[in-house]
This record gives C-alpha cells, sequence and structure tokens, in this order.
C-alpha cells in the first residue's frame, strides 16, 4: 500500500500545479503550442495518476472503512481531478468554482493520507 501514498503525494503536487497554471491561463490561452507541449501532457499525467489512485485507493476503503472516508468521495474526487486538469487552462473558468474544486480534491487527499497513517500506526 506504499504505492497508494506516493501516488497520493504525487496527485497533491498536480494539484498545486493545477492551481499555478489557473492562475497563469491567461497568459498562454491562444496559444496552440501551449496545448500540445503543456495542456495536453499534463492531462494525461493526471488522468494516469488519477485512475491509478483511484484504483489503489477504493480497494482500501473496501478493505479499511475508515471512518470518515467513503467510496463515493473517493470517485467525486477522481472526476474532479480529471476536470480541474484541463478546467485550470481554461480562461473561462470561474475562479471561485475552480478554487473549491481545488481545495476539495486537497481535502479528500488529505484525509486518505491521514487515515492510511492512523491505520498504519495501530498496526
Amino acid at each position: 500500500m506504499n504505492r497508494l501514498m506516493e501516488v497520493t503525494e504525487e496527485l497533491l503536487q498536480q494539484n498545486e500545479m493545477m492551481l499555478d497554471f489557473y492562475e497563469e491561463r491567461m497568459e498562454h490561452a491562444k496559444n496552440r503550442d501551449y496545448f500540445f507541449d503543456t495542456v495536453k501532457p499534463f492531462a494525461d499525467k493526471v488522468k494516469s495518476l488519477a485512475d491509478e489512485w483511484f484504483s489503489l485507493a477504493s480497494e482500501w476503503v473496501k478493505k479499511e472503512q475508515p471512518v470518515y472516508l467513503h467510496l463515493k468521495q473517493l470517485e467525486d474526487t477522481h472526476e474532479n481531478m480529471t476536470i480541474a486538469s484541463v478546467t485550470c487552462f481554461q480562461p473561462d473558468t470561474k475562479e471561485k468554482r475552480f478554487k473549491e474544486m481545488n481545495q476539495s480534491i486537497h481535502y479528500v487527499l488529505r484525509s486518505l493520507e491521514s487515515a492510511w497513517k492512523e491505520k498504519e500506526s495501530r498496526g
């Protein structure tokens, strides 16, 4: 299950990058090369990590049944990650909605991390 924590940590980093990309999005909005050089590779990487994370996390949650973490949260977070990895680049993305989604992703990833650490410390 160490891979779950590795992927969770990497997704936390990608989530931070989404926030950075969101802040810079207006500068690159009309640059076609930017899409193929930056947007697509980033979204593809996040999708791949999110798919792996969801598989590992849902297996762990089903097995360990942490009190404050449920399969629906994992499903929503997986979907939010794939959406945010693209919308962070779009100039018409609403700031409030994007930042709330980013915070929600962060919260669930950190919650999983905390639940995992708690279960590990108990043995």
